[in-house]
């Protein structure tokens, strides 16, 4: 960020940070770090064996399965995301097999591996430009806070924005000549706006973090973006799909979109601080922010610098906000890139404090494995507790932990045995895993813990049965439409004809008038109103209800198909053709 050259200092090359004592290199052979490496291993493994995805991949996965099976290819079908979005899930899914649990499981080890190819990557790029334990702590953990997202951040298109932006910075500053590095760094970075479109907030990031470091080859790779970013659309809409109808019909079909209401300022900062209250419940390592920010900002040596340090980071707080504000769903995955920021920026503060003192943020250190701890911990409780001021508790703590170990340092003390780096990496791990237990909250909303990993599963069991009853109704392989979400469309598994898998022009508001009119609703229409639809529909009462959708819309369902009243508690009916052909 500052102090930053395009070589390393003269004692870093000899295996010794140029600020301070302590050894450069991360000692990974000593019992600490034997522990720190152990630990990470078998919490990923237990995260990969057991976490699954997020009932929205299982939506994508759905509609590439079920339109795949006739005949329909990634480019051709409306799935609520981008063309590159989907044919990067498409191409992942294509390398798993067996049960979808199995599946599952391999989709998220291909993730790992994702994860440790863009940081050593990006260890790579920084070694050239830091002491090896700054880069080690800076790739390593932001490839770590992306390999323990929470299972509602994992592969998501906002998940895979941040891996291509990390491959993207890092070969803009880990290659030497500029325009070699902006080649390699433009397709990436582009490939990360074209992840979901508001990804392009993801890239901004990437390109300040750059800017920070070599404002030439910022500039510069911010105009190849642009325009591989365009040709790249281009080859999108030329490829059979209707990117650019389903790029101007989307809108409308979001009624919280920033601008499709009037804008109460008081409001939405209201509701923003709430969001950044929940996605630090969701994710504690972004409460460390504050403190890492007042540590890392010490350890520079001029006022200029300090205050260059303090606005990138709040630069790249806001757009990374701006972008949950600007989609006004307010889910947590719009926010991932956050606590990717966080751990990164914890990680360049230790390794600077190492470098300076020779010896960890004690204070600091003890949160992040505070945290780690009782995060889990707040589900049993939650009746009584508002998770989202307990985050912003804990940010304060941070704050006040990083004014103590400034103190600290600062108070005559006698020598004291060195800390070996990897205690405070493990206490960060620990942090970071806080994602991965049974009891911690998946879904956080307004302080209140709605939803844990355990349940989440519990939830995903329930649809599974719902569909083997439903599949037990059906005769195997048939084609039929689909009337419910994708979650339930994944687990039930039957090919469907049409282009678009699930109905989602139809589950809309009745306030969202112009939406019966778009040409995405009229083609969605006909999907069930054709000469010859299919012989069954499976539908879903909760997620579709007929009484609440567009009247003209419910007509002609009913006209198409007729479904048998739901007994209680029934999550799926199959529907029949009212004349069959």
């Amino acid at each position: 960020m500052t102090e930053i050259s395009t070589s390393p200092p003269p004692v870093a090359r000899r295996g010794r940070s140029s600020h301070g004592p302590a050894f450069g290199r991360l000692r990974l052979t000593s019992p600490a770090g034997w522990t720190t490496a152990i630990t990470t291993a078998a919490l990923l493994v237990h995260t990969t064996l057991t976490a699954g995805v997020f009932l929205d991949i299982r939506y994508v996965l759905a509609a590439l399965r079920t339109t795949g099976a006739s005949g329909l290819s990634p480019s051709e079908i409306f799935a609520h995301r981008p063309f590159f979005y989907r044919w990067t899930l498409a191409g992942l899914d294509s390398v798993t097999g067996g049960s979808n649990a199995v599946r599952e499981a391999l989709m998220r080890l291909v993730g790992l591996a994702l994860c440790a190819a863009a940081g050593l990557l990006l260890h790579r790029a920084l070694r050239r430009r830091v002491p090896e334990r700054d880069a080690v702590l800076v790739a390593g953990l932001t490839a770590l806070t992306l390999a323990f997202a929470p299972v509602i951040d994992y592969l998501q298109p906002e998940w895979f924005a941040i891996v291509f932006a990390t491959v993207a910075v890092a070969a803009a500053l880990g290659v030497r000549g500029r325009p070699q590095a902006v080649a390699l760094a433009a397709l990436p970075l582009a490939l990360a706006v074209l992840m979901k479109y508001s990804t392009a907030g993801t890239a901004a990031m990437a390109l300040l973090v750059v800017f920070a470091v070599d404002r030439v080859r910022a500039l510069l790779l911010a105009a190849a973006t642009a325009v591989a970013t365009g040709v790249l659309f281009a080859l999108s809409a030329w490829s059979g799909s209707r990117e650019l109808q389903w790029l101007r019909d989307m809108p409308h079909i979001n009624a919280h979109a920033l601008g499709s209401e009037p804008v109460v300022v008081a409001d939405l900062l209201l509701r923003t601080a709430d969001y950044l209250g929940d996605r630090i419940a969701l994710t504690p390592v972004l409460a460390l922010l504050p403190g890492a920010l007042l540590l890392f900002a010490a350890t520079l040596s001029s006022r200029r610098q300090r205050v260059e340090a303090v606005l990138v980071t709040l630069l790249l707080l806001v757009v990374g906000l701006a972008v949950v504000v600007y989609q006004g769903n307010w889910f947590a995955y719009h926010g991932e890139s956050l606590p990717v920021v966080a751990a990164a920026l914890t990680g360049l503060a230790i390794g600077r404090w190492y470098g300076r003192y020779g010896r960890p943020p004690l204070c600091l250190t003890v949160l992040a494995l505070l945290l780690g701890a009782l995060a889990p911990l707040l589900a049993p409780v939650r009746a009584d507790v508002d998770a989202a001021v307990l985050a912003w508790l804990a940010s304060a703590a941070a704050l006040l932990a990083g004014a103590v170990d400034l103190l600290r340092v600062r108070a005559p003390r006698p020598r004291v045995r060195r800390v070996p780096v990897a205690l405070p990496v493990l206490a960060l791990v620990v942090c970071l895993a806080a994602t991965v237990w049974p009891t911690s909250g998946v879904r956080v909303v307004e302080g209140n813990i709605v939803t844990t990993n355990a349940e989440l599963k519990e939830q995903a069991r329930s649809a599974e049965a719902a569909a083997e009853r439903v599949n037990a109704e059906l005769p195997a392989g048939v084609e039929v439409q689909y009337l419910s979400f994708g979650q339930q469309a994944y687990y039930v598994g039957h090919p469907t004809p049409c282009r678009y898998p699930f109905p989602t022009f139809f589950n809309v508001p009745k306030q969202l008038t112009e939406v019966p009119s778009l040409t995405s609703t009229r083609e969605n229409v006909r999907c069930v109103t054709q000469e010859h639809p299919p012989a069954y529909a499976v539908y879903q009462p909760s997620w579709l209800s007929l009484g609440v959708i567009d009247p003209r819309i419910a007509a002609d369902i009913r006209t198409t198909y007729r479904c048998p009243k739901p007994t209680e508690g029934q999550q799926l009916v199959v529907c029949t053709l009212r004349h069959p052909q």
